[in-house]
């Protein structure tokens, strides 16, 4: 089972390549994303991104044990 996480990119490094809120870096695998936005992350790969709500729905979840 994968554990996947929605991190908030803090700031851009390079092309492809973001550090996020927790510090992480994260090579994102999703186009036209930008500071601010959310990344559904596995591992170190961005692999979605995804709405502030939709991001903060899960992060309730996954602190509830859902």
């Amino acid at each position: 089972m994968c554990l996947v996480v929605p991190l908030k990119i803090e700031s851009k490094l390079r092309p492809g390549k973001y550090k996020m809120e927790t510090g992480r870096i994260v090579k994102s695998l999703v186009k036209n994303v930008r500071v601010g936005d959310y990344l559904i992350c596995q591992q170190d790969l961005g692999i979605e991104k995804v709405s502030k709500n939709k991001a903060q729905l899960i992060r309730d979840a996954l602190r509830q044990g859902i």
